[in-house]
């Protein structure tokens, strides 16, 4: 179907008119994607047939990440010359800066193919894909502007220093105090013996199949020269939405491969480290999110990325997290039926415009999470006051002067004092996550935990 291109917003045209210029021909089946990152899919012709292409847009002015966007598109093109499977880039749009690439055949989430053996042939050619990558001489991506290690601390810190930096950028003047203990753990507990350096995707479990087979890697925008052994820290984390099977089985398999012995430690470090820059990149978001972020979404991810992140950290404390009871109601709103009547008024809004649709429904999850946060808020805002007077031994009355308090207690702390702040950030995330129970789309991680590291 060939659009109107006068009917399209301020911000499809432009991606229109470069497709259309770009390939020839008018472009079919043009739409952006509602979703928590603008995208855009459409098919145009290529070579006398129709090709599924897909633009990525960035996640938003406010958010930052180690590499561009033009980055990102330059490592498609390394991967395109060593064979690696992943999305063929065909350019830049600069006005939204977007990557456009192919549309590869397939799907994601491997749980979902039916027969066993073809789901562990596709999950083993995944493993073989990123072998193939891991061994591509890190200089040719030196050569697009990813930073080169040059020892095994810096190895292990290539990806956490950076995002280190732009959060405490992002905090500069409003102190968040688990984001400074993750940053600070990760520094004092960098590994040493781990000098095997390769192309790391990170997010790793990022794949399409089709049928019965692996078609390509894809998403790599957090992606950095390290150790190869953050990879099935990256899978743990993939695993919490789209299974992946036994990782241990996973990792045992890229051994063999490769003939690198991945350490259990290395694994619980980088699930530290993983997790914790994945929360630190999207907290700064929720203290100034832009009006097109799906806040509640945002939140989720928040959230759950932290817990594991600290499930990283207790790993390799060798401590066990315990269950925090849940708080118990005592609503601040003196009619109870007000958030529910906001959050009806959102949902049964009728239109045809899918837009509007996507906005009212996101809208009205974030009236289902401030619905809980009137309920329970009050009993939480208490327990966190208390839990950081008993820390830092200051009376605290407000967030504020609680996050304060606690953010100077974590910059004096040494290692002796990593338990103790485990436990304190445990508590606080168990009650942020209560919150967020029954919210949205995403409220399902409100109930994972990573897969268990085995030997």
């Amino acid at each position: 179907m060939v659009l109107d291109t006068s009917a399209l917003s301020e911000v499809d045209r432009p991606v229109y008119e470069w497709l259309r210029d770009h390939f020839g021909t008018e472009p079919q089946n043009f739409r952006r994607q509602l979703r928590w990152r603008i995208s855009w899919e459409a098919d145009v012709e290529i070579d006398g047939r129709l090709q599924g292409v897909l633009v990525r847009g960035a996640r938003g002015k406010a958010t930052r990440y180690p590499i561009t966007l033009h980055q990102e598109g330059q490592i498609h093109h390394v991967m395109e010359r060593h064979g690696v499977l992943a999305p063929k880039v065909y350019g830049m749009i600069e006005d939204p800066v977007a990557i456009v690439m192919e549309r590869l055949p397939g799907t994601i989430n491997t749980e979902l193919i039916e027969d066993s053996a073809d789901r562990a042939k596709v999950r083993r050619e995944f493993i073989e894909a990123l072998a193939k990558l891991h061994a591509i001489p890190v200089g040719e991506f030196g050569a697009i502007g990813l930073t080169v290690p040059k020892s095994a601390r810096d190895l292990a810190l290539n990806l956490y220093k950076p995002c280190i930096d732009i959060v405490r950028a992002a905090f500069v003047d409003r102190p968040f105090p688990l984001t400074e203990f993750y940053a600070l753990w990760l520094e004092r507990n960098a590994p040493e013996d781990r000098d095997r350096p390769g192309f790391v995707t990170a997010d790793a479990g990022q794949f399409l199949y089709d049928d019965d087979r692996f078609t390509g890697l894809i998403d790599f925008e957090v992606s950095y020269i390290g150790d190869p052994a953050a990879e099935f820290a990256g899978m743990r984390l993939r695993d919490t939405t789209e299974p992946l099977g036994d990782i241990t089985e996973l990792r045992k398999y890229y051994e063999a491969l490769t003939g690198d012995k991945i350490p259990l430690r290395a694994i619980a470090y980088h699930s530290a480290g993983f997790a914790g820059t994945n929360s630190m990149l999207m907290w700064p978001m929720m203290f100034k999110p832009e009006v097109q972020n799906d806040y509640v979404a945002y939140l989720q991810f928040c959230v759950a990325t932290s817990r594991w992140g600290l499930q990283g950290i207790a790993e390799s404390l060798g401590v066990r997290l315990d269950n925090v009871p849940d708080p118990e109601a005592n609503s601040a709103v003196p009619y109870d039926a007000a958030p529910e009547q906001l959050i009806n008024m959102m949902t049964s809004w009728e239109t045809d415009d899918t837009e509007l649709r996507f906005h009212l429904d996101t809208a009205a999850v974030l009236g289902r999470y401030l619905q809980r946060c009137a309920l329970y808020g009050g009993g939480i805002l208490a327990a966190d006051l208390a839990d950081a007077a008993a820390l830092t031994g200051q009376q605290v009355k407000t967030r504020r002067e609680a996050d304060a308090a606690v953010d100077a207690f974590v910059r004096a702390a040494g290692p002796e004092e990593d338990r103790t702040l485990v436990a304190f950030f445990n508590r606080w995330l168990s009650r942020q996550n209560f919150l967020l129970m029954g919210c949205g789309s995403q409220s399902y991680l409100t109930k994972t935990t990573l897969q268990p590291i085995k030997a």
